[in-house]
């Protein structure tokens, strides 16, 4: 159902002659996530990050998205137990994942993502 609600969101917002702004950008980021969401920017300007506002609930998952500025596309879509998510160079989201039951031999919870170099077209 959520995949659809974007789709309906992208398509009201879609305008073929013009790139999407960053206006544009949290707009999806609020059907995605709800308001009052934080946003940051990679240092190229070329993608943000926006970030659920810490729920309540201690140990309630947060969400976070990463949406491509010229395009509106999502390119990263993740949940968390609240730890911290972060730029960590212009192309690297770090993330610490706090395990809900923490296992025996997990003790790194730091996870990253990188986001893809674009493959030329041909």
């Amino acid at each position: 159902m959520s995949r659809f609600l974007v789709w309906i969101a992208l398509l009201i917002g879609c305008n073929s002659t013009q790139p999407k702004t960053t206006t544009d950008a949290l707009q999806l980021a609020e059907v995605i996530l709800g308001k009052g969401l934080e946003q940051f920017s990679n240092q190229s300007q070329t993608h943000t990050l926006f970030i659920q506002r810490t729920l309540a609930y201690p140990n309630q998952p947060i969400q976070f998205i990463v949406i491509e500025k010229h395009t509106g596309k999502i390119v990263f879509q993740k949940s968390f137990r609240p730890g911290y998510v972060k730029w960590r160079d212009d192309r690297t989201i770090e993330y610490d994942d706090q395990p809900g039951i923490v296992k025996q031999n997990e003790i790194n919870t730091l996870k990253t993502w990188t986001i893809p170099t674009a493959t030329p077209s041909h």
